[in-house]
This record gives C-alpha cells, structure tokens and sequence, in this order.
C-alpha cells in the first residue's frame, strides 16, 4: 500500500468530514500539499480545459487523463482522487482505464453512471441502464493491481430519477465492490438522509447547497466523507493570469504588481528549492 492510498483510506475510514483541494496541475497538488491538505481530486471539466485547453463538452481520451494525473503524483505525494468519467467506454474499456490511471499514481478512481460524451445543447442522454453500470462498477474492481486502489461509484441519480430510483441505483451500485460512493446533484438533506440510509459505503459529493455546506456535523453524521467545494483555485489562477498579462501589455508597471504576486519565501516552497540544494550538494561532484 502506497502512503497516499493508505491516507486516502484513512479519511474515507473515520467519522468525519474531510475537505479536499480541487486541484489542476502539478503546482496546484503542490500547494494543496503544503497547506497539508489529506485529499486532491482531479476533475474532469478542469482536467481537459487545464491540460489540453478544451471544454467539457469535449472527451478527453484515457491516455490524456493518466498523463495528466502521473504528471501531478510524481511531483507531489498527495492522495488524489480522478474523475474518471464513464471509464472511456464499456465495462472493458473501464477496467483499461482503471489500470491505467493506477499506474499513474492515484488513490482512488471515480466511474458515473452518466452516458458520455454529452453533445452541445443536445437533450440529455441519462444514465447507462442499472444493469450496465453495475457491469462496469464490478470490472472496475476486478482491473484494479493493488487492492488498496479504491473505486468510487459515481452517480448523477439524485438529480435525473425520482428518489426511489435514485436509491436503488445507489443500493445495486453498493453491491459491486466499490468502497465510496460520489453523489452529484445532491439537492436536499431529505435526499442525503435517504442514500445514507441504504448503504453504509463512504459518501462524497462536491458542491452541496450552501445550507449543506456549512453544516460540515450534519454531512459528517449522514456519511459523508469527502467534501469537494468546485474549482474556484482553477477560476482564481485563470483571472490571475489574466489580469497580470492584461495590465503589463496596457503599459501598466510592473512595480504595481508587487502586492498580488507570490513572496520569494512562498515560491521556494512551492517548487522545492531547498530539496533540490541538498540533492546537489549531497550528490554533484566536482
């Protein structure tokens, strides 16, 4: 068992509600890593805008997410946790993926229910049927090399089925081996109360209504164990950005910048320069 699946383990493992690092990139893993956060996670519609420069209307390929993904486990040891879409494809497909986005260094992989790819202002194609998904969830397990790897059942349910439905999707879904379960579209706290209900697997879920947001006790005592709160760092970086280059090519000085930029102290940290002296120092020889 690795460090990071044996830490990501350990926060879906206790009785508490633990925020992850929406992160992007190498350097955000790295930031996310000094501020001691214990979970990352990789999302899809940041993953291919960030890596590839592309919206979510787009599929990205498998080999475009374990390239994207090996690129940030080893730079930094976070536990990270990927959107790992449909799988790319059917149960076979999915057990590739798995393989392949383990081997790129992550601690736990997401696979949804929803059918992809989604076509621009094009009706919603749903959910792969009950029967599909648990096909795939079951390969997924099945693909994994290290068994410490975790698989989390991905579900869009709450927000396209009826609450019955949605329920029973999560119950079959449970079933397969997965060890977490990620709820998109999370709406009400009568929907949390009712998933938590019928299974006992760890919950994730990202951007709950607000009134859930700030009740970190309530989302705790009702499973869930991972709370992901969107991409506003990737939002913030691309304004920064933005506005940095905006205001040098206007005429702006660069003396004005002095205040938004990040301090000598902080970009030392941030790209492991004192590591990197001490392998010189300890290994270059004259």
């Amino acid at each position: 068992m690795s460090l990071a699946r044996e830490r990501f383990r350990d926060v879906i493992s206790r009785p508490t509600c633990t925020v992850a690092a929406n992160i992007f990139d190498p350097l955000s893993a790295r930031i996310a890593d000094l501020l001691d956060y214990e979970v990352c996670f990789l999302s899809g519609s940041v993953g291919k805008v960030a890596n590839l420069g592309v919206p979510d209307i787009v599929m990205y390929n498998m080999s475009d997410a374990a390239d994207h993904c090996r690129s940030i486990t080893r730079m930094s040891d976070v536990s990270l946790m990927v959107d790992g879409e449909d799988g790319f494809g059917n149960a076979v497909n999915a057990m590739r993926t798995v393989r392949e986005l383990e081997a790129a260094g992550v601690s736990a992989i997401e696979i949804e229910d929803s059918v992809a790819p989604l076509q621009f202002n094009a009706p919603d194609p749903g959910l792969y049927s009950i029967a599909e998904q648990v096909g795939k969830l079951e390969a997924s397990v099945a693909a994994r090399a290290d068994p410490t790897t975790v698989i989390v059942a991905r579900t869009a349910a709450l927000a396209k089925c009826p609450i019955d439905e949605a329920v029973a999707r999560i119950s079959a879904y449970a079933q397969t081996g997965v060890e977490a379960i990620r709820l998109s579209g999370l709406r009400t706290r009568e929907q949390l109360v009712a998933v938590h209900q019928a299974t006992s697997l760890p919950l994730t879920v990202l951007t709950p209504p607000a009134d859930l947001i700030d009740d970190r006790a309530f989302l705790a005592a009702n499973g869930i164990r991972i709370l992901m709160l969107g991409n506003p760092a990737f939002a913030v970086a691309v304004k920064a950005v933005y506005d940095c280059l905006k205001h040098l090519k206007d005429g702006g000085a660069l003396e004005e910048l002095s205040n938004e930029q990040a301090s000598a102290d902080l970009l030392r940290a941030v790209n492991h320069t004192d590591e990197y002296i001490n392998l010189q120092q300890q290994y270059l020889r004259s």
